[in-house]
């Protein structure tokens, strides 16, 4: 067929399109929908996988996955394999770690840990010497539930709150155990990161409980994963703040 200048137009904005979003196939099709120009797909085809590989050559990353990095969204690439020797307990947050007990909390107290806090939710444990496990409490709940606590007037600052049910309790309280997940994905101190990672991808994870013999010893929370990979790509390594028990 007889060259005019769109088809130079058509296989200009490909290779564009195709160096910024890295995109092949997917794109040849796109193109080739709009313009119905069927018979340029060799020229077209070419001009994508020039721009891809002159743009692999500079980096992998798509203009896409670069403005997710820059905005610091919590996203974990699938199509990036990541080989560590950690464990999950050499990557998760252990200090500061914020929990709740199933007993001993009033309405006032998770007022004042909800206010305080900058978590997405809090673990729950049996008590802070021997933290076995009993569940999750997402904070958006937790602060829906003590938003209407509070219309009730016959709740008080000091009633008592319980993740768990109470026998015998003669004062009045407020039982929390419908809003718990009793059932949090839990993960060994031992676990690879490696294992780690992958349930996040394949689960769609934001956290996960590590625990040594049912006791909560930390959390892996996805931006730490993150992290560890952002310093592993600089070069870097976890620096050790010191011995964690």
């Amino acid at each position: 067929p007889q060259l005019t200048a769109g088809i130079y137009a058509i296989v200009g904005a490909a290779a564009v399109l195709g160096g910024v979003t890295r995109m092949t196939m997917c794109l040849v099709v796109i193109l080739f929908e709009v313009t119905g120009g069927l018979e340029y797909v060799l020229p077209v085809m070419v001009g994508v996988m020039m721009s891809k590989w002159v743009g692999d050559a500079f980096g992998r990353d798509s203009v896409y996955t670069a403005m997710i990095r820059l905005k610091g969204y919590p996203y974990l690439d699938n199509k990036r394999e990541h080989h560590f020797k950690e464990r999950a307990s050499d990557v998760m947050s252990y200090r500061d770690l914020q929990v709740l007990t199933t007993a001993g909390n009033t309405v006032e107290s998770l007022e004042a840990k909800l206010a305080e806090s900058t978590y997405q939710g809090f673990p729950v444990v049996t008590s802070l010497e021997e933290p076995l496990v009993v569940g999750y409490v997402a904070t958006t709940t937790l602060q829906r539930v003590m938003q209407k606590c509070r219309e009730n007037p016959k709740v008080g600052g000091s009633t008592r709150c319980y993740f768990s049910a109470v026998e015998g309790a003669r004062e009045r309280y407020i039982d929390l155990s419908a809003w718990l997940d009793k059932s949090p994905i839990q993960i060994r101190e031992t676990t690879p990161l490696d294992k780690a990672i992958e349930m996040f991808r394949a689960l769609g994870l934001r956290y996960l409980l590590v625990t040594r013999g049912g006791q909560l010893i930390g959390i892996l929370k996805k931006k730490d994963i993150l992290e560890h990979i952002e310093m592993y790509r600089k070069g870097m390594h976890r620096r050790d703040d010191g011995d964690m028990f």
